[in-house]
């Protein structure tokens, strides 16, 4: 797969006029400017909670390598789930903060979060996987599944 700068400008303006879009459509500024309904969406909708993950997939004679951008993620908060054919990653963070001072309360919650399923292109063996986490960045380590050699067979 061949990265595509065109492609990601198309995905970031499709993301800002969906985002506009449901800001005049469902909030009570509708007078602010005139909106239009997204087709197939329902009233109520909010904005997704887990953003896609970029993900690069390399694979060399031995192993599938996945590297997965997590940034502002703890360790703690990945979960990772691999299968023979197939990678999920998903994080969430949530956070809520108090503060209470003489005139004022305040109150914020924060909540991120990734998920991504990659699929593989060759078998792994999900038991000999190695995951790391470091500045951000998850490195997953999955070792290939070796195929049977073919062999001759005497036929009686």
């Amino acid at each position: 797969m061949v990265w595509d700068i065109f492609d990601e400008i198309r995905k970031m303006q499709e993301e800002m006029d969906r985002v506009f879009d449901d800001f005049f459509t469902h909030s009570p500024y509708k007078q602010v400017g005139p909106g239009r309904a997204l087709k197939g969406v329902e009233h109520g909708r909010q904005m997704p909670a887990l953003r896609k993950a970029f993900v690069d997939v390399q694979e060399t004679d031995k192993e599938i390598i996945i590297t997965a951008e997590l940034p502002g993620m703890n360790k703690e908060d990945i979960e990772l789930n691999v299968t023979s054919d197939t990678a999920e990653i998903r994080t969430e963070k949530k956070e809520e903060r108090t503060e209470e001072k003489e005139g004022y309360r305040a109150y914020g919650r924060k909540y991120a979060g990734f998920y991504r399923s990659v699929p593989l292109p060759v078998t792994v063996q999900p038991d000999g996987a190695k995951a790391s986490y470091k500045n951000g960045v998850l490195e997953v380590i999955l070792p290939k599944k070796e195929v049977s050699k073919s062999r001759r067979l005497s036929i009686d």
